[in-house]
């Protein structure tokens, strides 16, 4: 406990304790004067100051504070934390407590909360409300609180410590909205039938040939049994493995600059590492962790295995495709703190990786920027490792100005936009490129903005999902 001096005493101190002791200065000149009044004035206040912290030394000795130990909440909304007090020493007449604010949170209400009245013997829980401004885990680690002594001369103050995580999400509020009237509310998760193209791996049952069967699906043995053509038919797979790889090197770092006048209300996607000014900022990377968690809910309505993997310089978190609730918690709390690297993405050892994990075929959905050639290169040389085994799509965000020349959207109105947008176009064909490289090798590179890369990802998920292509 720590004593500090309350308003009544600084005013008793100006009123009494200054003149008293100019008195005394005065008086000890003038051996007319009696000094005794004064240093009677001092001594009780002094005495009366003392007494009041020996009387009030045990007032907060039978308060104790509970926290919960884990909280969970998503980036840009309120957290309240609840908090429970407990007296068992004498009635205290109001209590103010306060929790130390991490960098990364705000006070979404006061400061300084306030008890009125807390009676001895009995317990309080209140909620000290948080608002966390970014992703990540981050600790509570203490919590103080004031009462004022018996007469008011002094407040005390008590620090506890406490041991309370907290893991931040992100928000995918923005990126739901944006989804639910294309994919999550339409598509082949029993609200409409759908038909399904391809055809499936397993056999289910040799019937007589239909106009228009396959040749290749012809039982010769049985069709030369029976004296008449007989066909096969496969069940179709409605369970498929998913993963999504998360690169988390250096170039996941790269900046998304957003309007502020474009920057949707509500949206705190943009506002976790805005420095001011025209634009707000985020990174490629919480794209990518947004685009993860919006197909493993959209994998789980179809029905679908969905797996995580992330990797850097070498893979350092892997999760084996499996679907329900629990399974999504697993995700989310995998890739909720990955943060970029500052090293080079390390292919060959990814697709090694891969290979010695994944025994069944699977759809590997890549997020990984390929904007650098040379990182575009060293993915080509190491992709001929899975891509005839699995099927792969690679995505990532189109870089801010790479646009072809006198595109529509970006007509440029001076000489020195002309020559800014010719370096976007050098890119954008650079990505064209890139793009048609892997096309000969099965694998579709899709560049969408930033905003639509959750869309352009499931539907290209949800193409594969229709025709069969697993």
């Amino acid at each position: 406990m720590r004593p500090v001096p309350n308003i009544p005493l600084l005013w008793i101190a100006l009123l009494v304790v200054v003149p008293a002791s100019s008195w005394v200065v005065y008086a000890a000149g003038d051996p007319g004067l009696s000094v005794l009044p004064a240093a009677a004035a001092l001594a009780l206040f002094f005495l009366a100051a003392v007494l009041d912290i020996v009387r009030s030394s045990s007032r907060l000795a039978g308060l104790s504070v509970t926290v919960p130990e884990l909280l969970r909440c998503t980036k840009g909304r309120e957290l309240p934390v609840p908090v429970t007090f407990a007296n068992t020493g004498t009635t205290l007449a109001s209590l103010r407590y306060g929790i130390a604010t991490p960098l990364d949170f705000r006070a979404a209400g006061e400061l300084i909360g306030r008890i009125t009245a807390l009676e001895q013997g009995k317990m309080r829980a209140v909620e000290y409300p948080f608002l966390p401004l970014r992703r990540g885990r981050f600790f509570l680690e203490t919590l103080h609180v004031e009462t004022p002594s018996r007469w008011g001369l002094w407040l005390l103050r008590k620090r506890f410590a406490l041991a309370t995580e907290v893991r931040v999400y992100p928000d995918l509020r923005a990126e739901r909205k944006r989804l639910a009237s294309l994919f999550l509310m339409r598509g082949n998760d029993g609200n409409r039938a759908v038909r399904q193209v391809g055809k499936g791996r397993d056999f289910e049952q040799l019937r007589d040939y239909q106009p228009g069967d396959d040749y290749i699906d012809i039982d010769w043995k049985a069709t030369a049994r029976r004296q008449r053509p007989v066909t096969r038919t496969y069940q179709i797979e409605r369970t498929q493995e998913i993963y999504v790889i998360v690169d988390h090197s250096r170039l996941s770092a790269r900046e998304i600059r957003v309007g502020v006048e474009k920057a949707t209300e509500g949206d705190w996607l943009y506002r976790e590492d805005s420095a001011g000014g025209e634009h707000l900022v985020t990174t490629q990377l919480e794209k990518f962790l947004h685009c993860s968690l919006i197909l493993a809910s959209v994998a789980e309505r179809q029905g679908d295995l969905f797996g995580f993997i992330s990797f850097a310089d070498k893979e350092d978190r892997f999760i084996r495709a499996r679907n329900g609730k629990d399974h999504y918690n697993l995700v989310r709390d995998a890739l909720y703190t990955l943060e970029p690297k500052p090293v080079a993405p390390d292919f060959e050892q990814l697709m090694i990786a891969l290979r010695r994990r994944l025994t069944r075929r699977a759809l590997l959905v890549m997020l990984i920027d390929l904007s650098d050639p040379l990182t575009a290169e060293q993915f080509y040389q190491a992709l001929p490792l899975i891509n005839r085994q699995h099927l792969v799509l690679v995505n990532m965000v189109r870089p801010e100005k790479a646009a072809p020349l006198f595109s529509p959207k970006n007509l440029p109105a001076t000489v020195s936009q002309v020559y800014d947008q010719l370096g976007g176009h050098f890119q954008w064909q650079e990505l064209r490129e890139t793009a048609n490289r892997l096309r000969h090798l099965g694998v579709e590179l899709g560049t969408p903005e930033h905003e639509e890369l959750c869309a352009e990802t499931v539907s290209q998920y949800l193409r594969v999902k229709r025709r069969q292509l697993i």
